[in-house]
Parts: structure tokens; C-alpha cells; sequence
């Protein structure tokens, strides 16, 4: 895999970002985003800071295994960093890592939470998500919205040991957001606008499973 430069990294996550700002999904300091620099680490949005108005100060490189080491007192990681070490951990062709708080996401977790996972069936744009075939169905799995954030990740990371569980690249946390990643930025982008698609349309279709 070719990694981008750091410069490269940010600049890509400031013009995603703001475009994910301009839908609202990413208002109020909320969601993240990450790039793969090399095998072992990334760069993420630092907690706290304006998606609509990221610098490339905004920034931060941290280890896919272990603690940020470029903190200073008025730059840390954001709070959601385990997870995003979750993914890369078990899913090595990831290369980028993108969490929104797209409203439909939220809503579906809350109709589908009885079963852990919103189904989507039939749908043109599951396409959207590298999944060819006729009458595709993909699990969007659903994980609790624990207050201690590395109980997610390890919910998360327990869910991506199952290799077959790889092939939908992405997760829903429940009246939160979701994570959707990809082999490269451009990826994880098409992941985050193909899932918002599918929530609003399984939303509107009233398609609870």
C-alpha cells in the first residue's frame, strides 16, 4: 500500500471534513477522521476542534498499538481514537478511518437495536460498498454507545476478529454515529456518503428488520 505524506493526510481530511460539515454531519466539534501515514501509524483530528474550519495544525499522528505521543496541552487526540486503533488493528487494508453523526444513522440504530443491526436488502447503492451481486443483503451491525469509549472499541474489535464480519466497512453506534472506512481516503469517503444513502432510504422506506 502508498501512503500519503502527512501534509497530503491533512489537507484531504480538511476539504472531507468540510464537506461533511456542510451536510450536517459533522456539526458542533463532533465526529473524526483518520489517515494511515505508514504500517503502523495514522494521523486524526484532534479533539475539540471545528470540522468546518480545520488548520493543519488540527492534527495529530498517533500508533495503531499504543499511546499518542505528539500531545501537547492544547492538542489531544480525539476521544475516540481506540476505536479507530480497533479497526486498523483488525483490518489491515484500511486506510483511511471516517466517523459522522449522519441523523438517519442514529434513528435506524434506535428502530433496529432489538437485533443488534439495521439489514439492508435489494438496495442499488449497497453497490456503494464494493458488494457486487444479485440481491445483495448486508448486516450494518449496531454496538451500544458505552460511556467508557474503549469498551466500544473492544466491542468493535471482538466484532472485526470474524473475518466474514469485514465485509460491510462500517459499524453504527447507537444514537451516535457511525464508522466507516476504506482501502484510501477516497474510499472511506464513497463508504460514509454510500451508508448515509442506505439509512435515509431504509428510514423513509420504513424497512425495520
Amino acid at each position: 500500500m502508498g501512503y500519503p505524506t502527512r501534509k497530503h493526510a491533512a489537507e484531504t481530511m480538511i476539504r472531507d471534513a468540510r464537506g461533511f460539515y456542510e451536510q450536517g454531519w459533522l456539526l458542533g466539534t463532533s465526529g473524526n477522521l483518520s489517515i494511515k501515514l505508514d504500517d503502523d501509524h495514522f494521523l486524526i483530528t484532534a479533539s475539540g476542534r471545528d470540522k468546518g474550519r480545520l488548520t493543519p495544525e488540527d492534527f495529530l499522528a498517533c500508533p495503531v498499538d499504543g499511546e499518542p505521543s505528539e500531545t501537547t496541552p492544547t492538542l489531544g487526540p480525539s476521544a475516540e481514537t481506540s476505536i479507530h486503533q480497533a479497526i486498523y488493528a483488525r483490518v489491515p487494508e484500511a486506510g483511511a478511518v471516517y466517523h459522522v453523526h449522519e441523523p438517519y444513522s442514529a434513528f435506524c440504530s434506535e428502530r433496529d437495536s432489538y437485533i443488534g443491526a439495521t439489514i439492508m436488502a435489494g438496495a442499488e447503492m449497497i453497490k456503494g460498498l464494493g458488494i457486487w451481486e444479485e440481491n445483495p443483503r448486508v448486516r450494518i451491525p449496531i454496538f451500544e454507545n458505552h460511556f467508557d469509549v474503549p469498551q466500544i472499541a473492544a466491542d468493535i474489535d471482538r466484532h472485526l476478529a470474524d473475518e466474514a464480519k469485514r465485509r460491510v466497512p462500517g459499524v453504527n453506534i447507537r444514537s451516535h454515529g457511525y464508522y466507516a472506512w476504506g482501502e484510501d481516503a477516497f474510499a472511506a469517503k464513497r463508504h460514509v456518503e454510500t451508508f448515509a444513502y442506505l439509512f435515509r432510504y431504509s428510514w423513509e422506506m420504513g424497512n425495520g428488520a
